[in-house]
């Protein structure tokens, strides 16, 4: 007989993939501590990401807020592998409390709705909150999809102006922590992941010099 599975197995795999996307509802659980700032990571447009309807990584479209990763393979920082369990299962995400995969239909229907941004999760007095607006408009990230083909198709021309980019982005992080006495847990939060970061997946090698970080492509990435 053909098993078929009727709930959870508790086999950790969901949670290996990595923490799931915040939604409307899971502002109580961030307001309520449940869910700090410090362990969330934020999504920036034109990031890469996996689309769950399309089964292919694709530019996302708008903003979005997870439940940030650790290790090598980005495992949910709530996940605990002794147990395969949840360190936060009674005040989990809307996601994680919909999620069943042996029948994906709800979690499904939630991808790309009323989607978390920093902006819901600040108060509209926190101080941090015009950063965000400044850093969008400093160093907005780009279609980093349009990026990997012009690496691939003239990576010399647009090496410069990614360059400039990348240390404008650290160089605003770096003042912002020492400005504000700003924990680094808070910036993955606050500004997404670094954009040389971004670059990196894509043969980007990156290295210090006395101007700055500088760019060069990984000569396997030329080929």
């Amino acid at each position: 007989m053909k098993f078929k599975q009727t709930e959870c197995l508790r086999c950790g795999i969901c949670c290996q993939k990595g923490g799931p996307a915040l939604h409307g509802q899971d502002l109580a659980l961030v307001r309520g501590g449940y869910l700090p700032m410090e362990n969330l990571i934020t999504i920036r447009r034109g990031e890469l990401a996996h689309n769950p309807l399309s089964g292919t990584i694709e530019p996302v479209l708008s903003e979005l807020v997870k439940i940030r990763g650790t290790g090598q393979e980005w495992c949910c920082c709530y996940y605990e592998p002794a147990s395969k369990g949840c360190s936060i299962y009674g005040n989990r995400p809307l996601a994680c409390g919909v999620l069943k995969c042996w029948q994906p239909e709800e979690t499904l229907a939630l991808v790309g709705q009323d989607l978390l941004s920093r902006l819901d999760i600040l108060e509209d007095d926190d101080p941090l909150r015009p950063l965000v607006h400044e850093h969008e408009q400093l160093c907005p990230c780009p279609d980093m999809r349009d990026v990997e083909k012009s690496l691939a198709e003239k990576a010399s021309t647009i090496l410069h102006s990614l360059e400039s980019q990348v240390n404008s982005d650290i160089a605003f992080r770096d003042w912002v922590v020492k400005e504000f006495n700003l924990p680094l847990d808070l910036e993955l939060f606050l500004f997404g992941r670094p954009l040389f970061q971004l670059l990196q997946a894509f043969g980007v090698h990156v290295s210090e010099s006395s101007q700055g970080l500088k760019l060069t492509m990984r000569i396997n990435s030329l080929k």
